[in-house]
C-alpha cells in the first residue's frame, strides 16, 4: 500500500451519509468508503455509529491521504493525425493545437514501455494503451509495441495488457488479429446510427464515416475472441434520443455501449445548464430497460450503469476521479509524460518524461486535485463517488451539471439495492460485460 505523502483533512461539516429509498425500503449510504446499509425502521441514526462506520478499515488508504503509487498504466499518443474531423475533438485530430506535430517514433514508444515495466508493481496488471488522433494511422508502431511489451512482460514476470481507443474506420485484418490474439480492451468511438454518426463524426473531406466504421469493425464484432469491445458515444446538447442510439449501436454487433456528455467545446455543442435535467431523464430512461434485463438474469449493455453498479458493490470510494497522475500517465510523441491524455501540451499536466517523473510536480498536481481541495465538492454527499469529476472538465462544472451527477448516482443506488434483492447473483457471477480502465 502506498505511503501517504500528505494529509488533506475533509470538511468537518460535510455529510457523512445519504438516506435514500428503493422498492425494498430505506437505505443509507455512508459517504466515506461507500458503505450501504438497510434501515429497518423510521428511527433516527446514531451519530456515533455513523462516525464509526465512516472510519477506514485495516488495509484501506484513508480518504484524506495524498499518495503517489508506482505508474501502472500508460497511454501512448502514437498518432498526431486522424482521418475524421469531429467538431468536438479535444485533441485537434491528434495535433493538440500544435503541441504534437509529429507521430510517435519506435524509440520513444520503447523507452516509455521500458520505463513503465521497470517501475510497475509486479503484483498487479500493467496496461499499455494507444491513443491519437486515430491510433491506427500509425498501425505499424502499435503492432511493434504490443509484441515488444508482451515479450518484455514475460521476461519480467508481469501481466501486461493493452487498450486502444479507435474510430474503427481504418482497421485491417492484421489489426483485428492483433486485437484478438492479445489481452485488449477496445473502445470504438461511435455516436449512434448512420444519421447521427455522419453528422457528428464526418471524414476529413466532409463525407459520412458510418459505412467506413461498419466495414472496419465487422470482422472484430463478428469474432472478438477474448477481446473486450465496447462502444462510446458522445452526446451533444442537440440530441438526447439515447435509446435509439443504443439500439443502433447494439444492432451492429457491439455488446455494450456507454454515453459521455460533451461538457466543453469550442464549437458550441456542449451541454448547457438547462440541458442537464433532460439528459438525466434520458439516461434513466435508457437505463431502466437494462436494469430489467438484469432482473431477468441477462447482462447490462449500458456501460454507465454496469460500471456504477459494480463500483457500488465493491464499495468504490476515492478522492480522485481517475488514475491521472497517480497510477496512470499519457505519453506524448516526444516522450513527455502528462497526467492526462486530454492535456498533451499543457504545462500544468506535464509530470516528466521517459527518463523519469518529477516528484514535486506530481505532488503539486495530486494535492491540488484531491477532492478535499475542491471547494465545490467538500460538502457534497457524493464526493467520494464522483470525486470531483474529470480534471479537464472541472472548469466547466456548474450546479446544474453537479445536479445531474447526484441524480444519476441516486438512481444507481436505488437500482443497486433493488438488484441485490431481486437478483443477488448478478454481482457474484459473470453477468456484467463492462470493462474498466485506469483512465475512463
Amino acid at each position: 500500500m502506498p505511503v501517504p505523502l500528505a494529509i488533506l483533512p475533509g470538511d468537518t461539516a460535510a455529510p457523512l451519509f445519504k438516506i435514500f429509498g428503493s422498492d425494498f425500503g430505506r437505505h443509507v449510504l455512508v459517504a466515506p468508503h461507500s458503505r450501504i446499509f438497510d434501515l429497518p425502521d423510521e428511527s433516527g441514526l446514531d451519530p456515533a455509529l455513523l462516525a464509526a462506520l465512516a472510519n477506514s478499515a485495516p488495509g484501506e488508504v484513508p480518504l484524506d491521504a495524498v499518495v503517489a503509487p508506482s505508474p501502472q498504466s500508460i497511454s501512448l499518443n502514437v498518432s498526431s493525425s486522424c482521418n475524421l474531423s469531429c467538431s468536438y475533438c479535444y485533441a485537434a485530430r491528434g495535433s493538440f493545437a500544435g503541441a504534437q506535430p509529429d507521430p510517435m517514433s519506435w524509440e520513444v514508444a520503447r523507452a516509455a514501455i521500458d520505463s513503465l515495466l521497470g517501475s510497475a508493481d509486479r503484483s498487479a496488471p500493467v496496461t499499455v494503451g494507444f491513443l491519437g488522433g486515430e491510433p491506427f494511422v500509425n498501425r505499424h508502431l502499435i503492432h511493434r509495441a504490443v509484441h515488444y511489451a508482451t515479450a518484455e512482460g514475460k521476461r519480467l514476470g508481469l501481466d501486461v495488457r493493452f487498450s486502444v481507443t479507435t474510430n474503427g474506420t481504418l482497421l485491417e485484418e492484421d489489426d483485428v488479429e492483433l486485437l484478438r490474439e492479445n489481452p485488449f480492451a477496445v473502445t470504438v468511438s461511435i455516436d449512434g446510427g448512420e444519421l447521427v454518426q455522419n453528422r457528428q463524426r464526418p471524414t476529413l473531406g466532409g463525407q459520412g464515416s458510418y459505412q467506413l466504421l461498419c466495414a472496419g469493425t465487422r470482422s472484430l464484432l463478428a469474432n472478438p475472441g477474448a477481446t473486450l469491445v465496447a462502444a462510446r458515444a458522445t452526446v451533444t446538447h442537440s440530441d438526447f434520443n439515447l435509446r435509439e442510439r443504443l439500439d443502433a449501436v447494439l444492432t451492429l454487433g457491439f455488446r455494450e455501449a456507454g454515453f459521455a456528455p460533451l461538457r466543453s467545446s469550442k464549437g458550441g455543442d456542449a451541454l448547457r445548464d438547462e440541458d442537464w435535467p433532460g439528459y438525466l431523464s434520458a439516461m434513466i430512461e435508457v437505463a431502466q430497460p437494462e436494469l430489467e434485463r438484469a432482473y431477468r438474469g441477462e447482462g447490462i449493455r449500458l456501460t454507465n450503469l454496469a460500471v456504477a453498479l459494480k463500483q457500488l458493490y465493491r464499495g468504490a470510494s476515492s478522492p480522485y476521479p481517475c488514475g491521472a497522475g497517480g497510477g496512470y500517465f499519457s505519453v506524448a510523441a516526444n516522450g513527455d509524460w502528462y497526467a492526462c491524455h486530454r492535456a498533451i501540451g499543457a504545462p500544468a499536466y506535464r509530470m516528466g518524461n521517459n527518463a523519469g517523473l518529477k516528484s514535486d510536480r506530481r505532488m503539486e498536481f495530486l494535492t491540488a486535485r484531491h477532492v478535499h481541495s475542491q471547494s465545490a465538492c467538500r460538502q457534497c454527499w457524493a464526493r467520494y463517488l464522483c470525486s470531483g469529476g474529470c480534471h479537464q472538465e472541472a472548469s466547466s462544472r456548474t450546479d446544474s451539471s453537479c445536479g445531474f451527477i447526484r441524480g444519476w448516482l441516486e438512481f444507481c443506488l436505488r437500482a443497486y439495492c433493488d438488484l441485490t434483492q431481486r437478483r443477488p447473483e448478478f454481482f457474484t457471477g459473470a453477468v456484467t460485460a463492462s470493462k474498466e480502465t485506469d483512465h475512463e
